[in-house]
């Protein structure tokens, strides 16, 4: 009888949990993506924007009281009104009419309120609890003026058993009446209501486990829900080893998908009807960078989406929960280096591409085989005026004056302005040249850049054939000599550079160079206190010739 009187009052929802109650035409998949201009809204956070262009969230104070605020139109932010007695409030969702539902801080706990839009401004009131309850936060609203939400536990964040508040009417419990027992996020324009972990339809009281995720990965948390029946949320990876949270979204048919992670953490943000999903990715420095992922265009980091307008004005974004409508528009955390402005921007479509800058300097360098970097290349290095701009580089060679350009593979993510080409054929010259991508495509082509690469030297191999030993002491401080021979193929070598490490016995050492003489020897000695004594051979240098570590004596040892 309870749930009949409820379904008259709220009306009847979607016939499945899951069924879609608008049908969605996701765009073409060669529609470009949108170039943002950014408009400032004022200090503070996001927590709702409306396919109406309304924006909703706050600004914490100290004591951490929110004051919440209101944009509608791109306008600054405006003060929402604080029912009697309020030292502040949370605004959580806005629908499409501008109605608002959030949480309202009193001396005596939090109370769930509902802003709605009047000639001058907004009306607030305080909805009345559920049965049992003293304290009520509200979570969402949607176009039917349906309120959800939950209470608040005892660290204040919300929590179940949730609620849901029809238009007019009291909150009924969901727990009571459907074995609802999660806290609701989201609800739909036809009463489906999400929890992280299970759906209620409202008009047929059916309840449902979200779907599962890929067999990988941990249950998934969702966190929000379109009018497709398309849901966002986050799941952790199956792994003791790596600490991965990823961005999914599930559409009925093909299931979940996952669409971002992290090697820490990735968080869902909103969904719109069109499937468009906005994240945050975790950096390791524990700041967020946010993300889109647009249907039938592509994924993009949003910052790389802002156009030259608003990048010549000094605009970046970042912040874990950009919201999204069906517009496309996006509400997100900006700041400016240019006016020092920081808090809620509007980004709206219709500015100018920020094509990539065209990467300048690029020299090639011939790099020769050496003992301590053994390998034969041509090193390229180049400017990339803005890598901000930049999703990656294309380096391209051809044989010198051929015109017939080759891909040469970058080290991933290709976002390095240097590469060590170890591809060449010694004595060949080739001319290279590079260019930057990003979302829009590719920038011209660079200077072109020529070089021929070394040819290899066979190096003759040198030995250490012995290290001699001999020492004196006088008045309790014992002096030792070395004396290390070199030779190759048999004979001595004059000329190399000899390079050695004393290990003294109270545990100090010493470094030595000396060149080797005409009979290819090279003398080293070392005071100090009486006992044992280490010369090691670290390194023997000399044009032409490479050092035989395996075919040498390396360290030799005496006690005095």
């Amino acid at each position: 009888m309870r749930h009949r009187t409820l379904t008259r009052v709220i009306g009847a929802a979607a016939g499945s949990v899951l069924a879609a109650s608008t049908v969605v035409v996701p765009a073409a998949a060669a529609d470009p993506p949108p170039s943002y201009l950014v408009t400032y809204l004022g200090d503070g956070f996001v927590t709702g924007l409306s396919n109406t262009g309304v924006v909703i969230g706050g600004r914490t104070e100290a004591f951490r009281v929110v004051t919440p605020y209101v944009s509608t139109g791109g306008s600054p932010w405006r003060t929402l009104p604080l029912p009697t007695g309020a030292t502040g409030a949370t605004p959580a969702d806005v629908n499409d009419s501008g109605v608002i539902a959030g949480t309202a801080t009193f001396a005596a706990g939090s109370r769930a309120v509902r802003w709605t839009p009047t000639a001058g401004g907004y009306a607030v009131e305080v909805l009345p609890l559920t049965q049992g309850q003293t304290q009520s936060v509200a979570t969402g609203i949607n176009d039917a003026g349906q309120i959800v939400g939950g209470r608040l536990d005892i660290l204040g964040l919300p929590t179940s058993p949730g609620w849901v508040a029809p238009v007019g009417g009291d909150p009924v419990a969901l727990l009571d009446t459907f074995g609802f027992g999660g806290l609701p996020v989201d609800v739909t324009d036809g009463g489906v209501v999400l929890s992280a972990v299970e759906l209620l339809d409202l008009g047929t009281g059916v309840v449902m486990p979200i779907p599962q995720g890929p067999s990988s990965y941990n249950p998934v948390a969702a966190s929000a829900i379109n009018e497709a029946g398309q849901l966002a949320g986050a799941a952790t990876l199956r792994s003791t080893s790596l600490v991965i949270q990823s961005v999914l979204r599930y559409s009925p048919g093909p299931g979940w998908s996952l669409l971002a992670g992290s090697s820490r953490y990735a968080v869902a943000a909103d969904i719109n009807d069109l499937g468009d999903v906005t994240f945050g990715t975790a950096g390791l420095d524990g700041t967020y960078a946010p993300g889109v992922d647009l249907v039938g265009v592509g994924q993009y980091g949003l910052g790389t989406l802002l156009s030259m307008e608003a990048r010549a004005a000094g605009w970046s974004v970042s912040g874990a929960a950009p919201r999204i409508n069906n517009s496309r528009v996006v509400a997100a955390l900006g700041s400016n280096l240019a006016t020092g402005q920081r808090g809620v921007v509007l980004l709206t479509p219709g500015g100018t591409p920020a094509l990539p800058p065209v990467p300048t300097a690029l020299t090639a360098t011939p790099h020769p085989w050496s003992t301590s970097a053994p390998f034969l290349s041509i090193r390229l290095s180049w400017t990339a005026p803005d890598i901000s701009l930049i999703h990656h580089f294309e380096l391209e060679r051809s044989l010198a004056g051929q015109g017939a350009w080759g891909s040469v593979p970058l080290v991933p993510p290709g976002l390095s302005t240097s590469h060590d080409d170890t591809t060449v054929t010694p004595g060949v010259t080739y001319d290279y040249r590079v260019r930057a991508v990003n979302t829009l495509g590719p920038s011209a082509w660079s200077n072109v850049a020529t070089a021929t690469a070394p040819r290899h030297e066979v190096l003759t191999p040198l030995q250490v054939s012995g290290i001699s030993l001999s020492g004196t002491v006088k008045r309790g401080v014992a002096t030792i000599r070395g004396v290390v021979t070199v030779v190759s193929e048999g004979a001595s070598v004059a000329g190399a550079q000899v390079n050695v490490v004393w290990h003294r016995p109270d545990g100090s050492t010493l470094i030595q160079s000396v060149v080797t003489g005409s009979r290819g020897r090279a003398a080293f000695s070392v005071s100090g206190s009486r006992g044992s004594y280490t010369l090691t051979v670290t390194d023997v240098a000399k044009a032409g010739y490479a050092l035989d570590t395996a075919s040498s004596v390396l360290s030799a040892s005496i006690t005095k």
